[in-house]
């Protein structure tokens, strides 16, 4: 097969890259500052791993009543001792204990299973003798701007960026390497601003461009395009833990590209950084809020949401709350605060009470604890386009117009006096031809009197309040035999009528009489096929089966459209005694429905001996949800009857009810309310009998109103209502059609926060009030406490954690490391800055130009240092593998969505559109399915893209948490449950294979190689040069030349004894071939253009 010549040859392609591994050294100082200990650099760090556990911030866990995160403990008189004698490390007690050889005295114990190494206990020393001077956390003290470094070498800095870099360079005895040649210059700078490559004619241009400012022109031309906004976008989604689907176990769909398309947008438009970081944080709560503002909000509803049945709401609200807290904090401040759910910090100084003062700032959402099922949670926000919207408020005029004309007042009176007599005009249904009926009243005795009672044969029979008097509820675990009722024959008419309002969202036998197993005879009526529709319904399409030999000689017929069961539906099956499936009629709700033919074979009787039943688990899933009124005719019933059953009954079954008691309203003519706030758990709190029978009274009052004004009131009046049903219907089925996205709001009485014990949901203890870290600038005066006033103390200039984290993100897209290596973590656990002096002036310089990204950009990629050539010396290997020094420029594996867009950009097959919808490109099949819970549930099945959408940027792909794209997985791409500040990269033989064999890079493998045959020249050297410079931007050398050439021609040789296999390689992909290409030589081209795509220099930033 095709995929052993492209195993064979893409291996030598791939191992180069696939073994380059790195080691890791740690570099933090300048080699003359050795000499010199600093606390934050040298000390804290070995405190914060091996003592803070137990002598730190977290109170709970502290021994010894020692803290040795704090000056008050260590330098004090402790009762004849100090912890620190500066200057006399032999009389320090920490010295003394760390430097023990008894396993009894030293620290750390034993039992901890940490030990301190000997250089590190000799830094203590020396610390301790060199004056022990203690130093705040560096990045808890807001940075000063330092000046700019003088250096001797003049010529090679840019902009102060150098000056910093090559300060310290020359503090380490290193120099800068040389500028990087123009056209990997281009390429570097293309994949960091634009996230594609350059086009050889780009490349040509720019190496042709002998002006000063030749770089600078094309940097500025690539912060203008629209893909700039894309590609800084895509570090930002992993922060903001942006997912297509809700996650958890069932893992649906929601919708909210219109938020990652607003990130984008804000990008290209050079949003100020504090006003991006205000409106994704508090837009909705901006003065005049914009519809862009309320989207940005949406930041902090990209958490997961959960709607499992059984689930607790207080539990997983909560869950929400600290996701919230834990991705802001993280996302713009670099601290793990999630870590202080539970208890205080145990290496930083966050108290548990400041956790929670923080989880109260969101925790005024009106949302639910679970939520989810049918889409987006609330709250939500409608985009509807400019058709939609103005349709919409057309709508809302007419039917606020339609509303003014039906006078309330003077209806209902008309009403009341309507129902004093209208029972002696709704007769009882006729009884002719009835042969069963069982109201389920209370019992399953048959009213009609010619059937025995019915019987429970498993589970138990519930019954409520229904349509007609009573109904029955049934939870898939009862099961009820009614013995020979509905002893139905091919050559004779039945109807079959009842109130049906499936529970489930699972196809489900609602009623049969039938026998078991594959071929069984009988029939049944059941719902197939139910989905949630939007965020409003349920619908599930109705199936009746009438069976001499399943499944060859029967009938078959389903609605045409879905039903809605979200209410009681009145079904009415009819059959006409002709054998025919047009014999079959289906009535929802006293109306005929279209129905669509599956089977129409039946050529013997249909009867059985088997009992009818519901929920007979031998023949499918029982039905779950409510029953009432099962009537059984030996005749077919007129629309007039069908519609009596549906409508009229039940007005009588209501008068009945309501013996004589007025209404008090039009309920029907009310206009829409709004919606009130949620109390988490109260959604499910069980109701008082009063209130129950409150809610009942007000139900049953509604529906005799309903049906009053349907048929009881004057022709005007009838007319009117008529009208505005209609008019509401199209308004709700064009408001299901407008896409929304998830929002932040307010709710009109905050909810009460409080300090979890353990963290846990149902352990409240101390109230508390929104408010930030204690450790941390106090908010401004002024300030509403609020997620507003939140979001403008974390940009103020005087928190001197946002501005850094900022430009170590911006910084780390650019060398593959922050120069914060933890770029998660700016505590104490994290790495301490390998430039501190260049973070900070970075840092200072970000708020002094007005939070400018673009400027902050510019500023990176036209420095003299990023413009370095990355060829690693063997002195640098030695000294700095991860370039922390900064005496290369960057080479860097490209992040998954990259490689990806590369390969489609090279081909020829990317498809550049910005924004929209998620979209499915190739993907193996079944990986959606075997994580499917079930049917009824968006998100289980995954239907592959067609056109041009096959082929969008990767960061458009749909994003399914518990299955995310799995190539994109493979080179490190997270799953998006968790807010991710910096992705691991890995080697790994699979992503060889992914390159070699997923139908993308096969596909556009081909593509290309048809470029190669149509554009590249005539000779297999020219070919290659033509494919090898659009994939790497260069040409490639007589070697790479030789080796390419001569893997061309054994494919070639290969495919003309095997012409089979060509065909199956070219038949990979939906995009189509030149028929006028030679297939074997397309092959063999393909073979060797998928060898180029798996170039350890395709595939990285050099």
């Amino acid at each position: 097969m095709w995929s052993r010549v492209l195993f064979a040859v893409g291996l030598v392609a791939s191992l180069g890259w696939l073994f380059n591994t790195t080691k890791t050294v740690s570099v933090t100082a300048p080699q003359a500052a050795v000499n010199r200990v600093d606390f934050n650099r040298d000390i804290r760090p070995i405190l914060s791993d091996t003592c803070f556990k137990c002598h730190g911030p977290d109170g709970k866990q502290r021994m010894a009543n020692l803290r040795l995160d704090k000056t008050e403990d260590l330098f004090v008189d402790r009762g004849g001792y100090h912890i620190i004698v500066p200057g006399n490390s032999a009389q320090s007690k920490l010295y003394q204990k760390i430097s023990s050889k008894d396993d009894s005295v030293r620290m750390p114990p034993v039992w901890s299973g940490r030990s301190l190494t000997e250089k590190q206990i000799e830094l203590i020393k020396e610390w301790i003798d060199q004056g022990a001077k203690w130093e705040t956390l560096w990045s808890f003290v807001p940075p000063k701007r330092p000046p700019v470094p003088a250096v001797k070498d003049r010529a090679w800095p840019r902009n102060p960026i150098d000056n910093f870099v090559l300060a310290r360079l020359k503090a380490e005895g290193l120099k800068p390497s040389p500028e990087t040649d123009k056209a990997t210059l281009l390429r570097r700078v293309y994949f960091d601003l634009i996230g594609l490559p350059p086009t050889p004619a780009e490349i040509d241009a720019f190496v042709a461009d002998r002006s000063p400012d030749a770089y600078e022109k094309r940097v500025d031309k690539l912060l203008a395009s629209s893909h700039y906004g894309e590609r800084m976008a895509m570090p930002w989604l992993d922060l903001a833990r942006y997912a297509d689907t809700h996650g958890y176990h069932i893992d649906s769909l929601r919708d909210m590209w219109a938020w990652r398309d607003w990130v984008i947008k804000a990008f290209n438009q050079n949003m100020p950084y504090d006003e991006f970081t205000i409106e994704q944080i508090a837009g909705d709560l901006l003065p005049h809020a914009t519809l862009e503002q309320k989207i940005a909000s949406g930041f902090n509803r990209n958490h997961m949401i959960n709607f499992e049945g059984g689930a607790i709401p207080q539990e997983y609200h909560v869950e929400y709350l600290v996701d919230r807290v834990s991705t802001t904090s993280m996302a713009w401040l670099g601290l793990t605060m999630g870590c202080a759910r539970c208890h205080d910090h145990k290496y930083d100084p966050i108290k548990q009470k400041d956790f929670y003062r923080f989880v109260a700032f969101f925790n005024t959402v009106p949302e639910r604890g679970l939520d989810g099922m049918l889409g987006n949670a609330d709250p939500v926000l409608p985009l509807p386009s400019h058709e939609q919207q103005a349709r919409l408020d057309s709508l809302k005029t007419e039917i606020a117009k339609t509303l003014s004309a039906l006078q309330e007042k003077q209806i209902l009176a008309e009403r009341n006096d309507w129902q004093k007599t209208a029972l002696a005009s709704i007769p009882e249904p006729s009884h002719q031809g009835l042969t069963a009926y069982y109201p389920l009243d209370g019992n399953l005795k048959d009213a009609a009197g010619s059937q025995p009672d019915a019987k429970v044969v498993r589970g138990e029979m519930v019954y409520d309040e229904a349509i007609v008097a009573q109904g029955a509820d049934l939870s898939g675990e009862t099961q009820v035999d009614f013995g020979g009722t509905g002893d139905f024959e091919r050559s004779k008419p039945f109807a079959l009528a009842f109130w049906t309002r499936p529970g489930t969202v699972v196809a489900l036998k609602v009623l049969q009489k039938r026998t078991s197993g594959e071929h069984w005879q009988g029939w049944e009526v059941a719902d197939e096929k139910p989905v949630y529709m939007g965020r409003l319904k349920r619908l599930a399409n109705f199936v009746v089966r009438l069976s001499n030999r399943w499944p060859d000689n029967a009938i078959e017929v389903t609605t045409k459209e879905p039903q809605s069961i979200d209410a009681m539906r009145h079904l009415l099956v009819e059959y006409d005694g002709s054998g025919k499936a047009s014999g079959l009629k289906l009535y929802f709700d006293g109306k005929p429905v279209e129905t669509t033919v599956l089977k129409d074979q039946l050529s013997g009787d249909f009867r059985t001996s088997a009992p009818m039943e519901i929920g007979d688990k031998n023949l499918g899933t029982p039905y779950e949800g409510r029953l009432d009124d099962l009537r059984i005719y030996d005749r077919v019933l007129s629309d007039s009857e069908a519609e009596h059953l549906a409508m009229r009954l039940p007005a009588r079954s209501l008068l009945v009810a309501l013996d004589g008691r007025p209404a008090k309203e039009i309920l029907p003519l009310q206009p829409e309310k709004e919606k009130e706030d949620i109390q988490i758990g109260e959604e499910d709190k069980a109701k008082t009998k009063e209130e129950i029978e409150k809610d009942r009274e007000k139900d049953r009052q509604a529906r005799l109103t309903e049906y009053f004004l349907s048929y009881g009131a004057s022709d005007k009046v009838r007319q009117l209502y008529a009208q505005l049903k209609n008019l509401r219907e199209e308004k709700e089925k064009l408001e299901e059609s407008i896409p929304t996205v998830m929002i932040m709001a307010e709710m009109k009485k905050p909810r009460e926060t409080f300090v979890l014990g353990r963290g846990q949901y149902d352990n409240p203890q101390e109230k508390v009030s929104p408010g930030v870290p204690s450790f941390l600038p106090p908010m401004a005066p002024g300030l509403p406490v609020s997620r507003l006033g939140l979001a403008k103390w974390i940009v103020d200039p005087g928190n001197p954690l946002t501005a850094r984290v900022a430009v170590n993100h911006f910084w780390q897209e650019y060398f593959g490391i922050g120069l914060v290596k933890t770029s998660e973590d700016f505590g104490s656990q994290g790495e301490p800055p390998s430039n501190q002096p260049l973070l900070d002036w970075l840092a200072t310089e970000f708020i002094r130009t007005g939070w400018n990204v673009k400027a902050m950009q510019r500023l990176i990629v036209t420095s003299a240092t990023y413009r370095q050539s990355s060829r690693v010396t063997p002195e640098l290997e030695e000294r700095d593998p991860e370039n922390r020094l900064l005496a290369r420029g960057p080479r860097v594996r490209l992040p998954a969505e990259l490689i990806r867009d590369n390969a489609l950009a090279v081909s020829g097959l990317l498809d550049a559109r910005i924004g929209g919808p998620s979209v499915y490109p190739y993907q193996p099949k079944g990986l959606w399915e075997e994580m499917a819970f079930g049917t009824g549930f968006t998100g289980q099945t995954y239907a592959e893209s067609t056109g041009r959408d096959l082929y969008r940027r990767s960061m458009y792909t749909v994003w399914k948490r518990t299955v995310p794209p799995p190539a994109l997985v493979t080179f490190d791409a997270p799953d998006r449950e968790k807010c991710t500040a910096r992705r691991t990269i890995t080697n790994t033989p699979l992503q060889a294979l992914v390159l070699m064999n997923d139908p993308t890079y096969v596909e556009a493998a081909r593509v290309l190689a048809g470029r190669m045959l149509a554009q590249g020249g005539k000779t297999a050297e020219a070919r290659i040069n033509f494919a090898f410079r659009l994939a790497t931007g260069r040409l490639p050398d007589p070697q790479e030349r030789a080796v390419l050439v001569e893997a061309a021609h054994e494919a070639l040789a290969d495919y003309r004894l095997h012409p089979d296999e060509a065909t199956v390689l070219l038949k990979v992909g939906a995009s189509k071939s030149s028929p006028k290409l030679d297939s074997k030589e397309l092959a063999a081209w393909t073979t060797v253009a998928s060898m180029i795509l798996n170039l350890d220099e395709t595939i990285t930033k050099e």
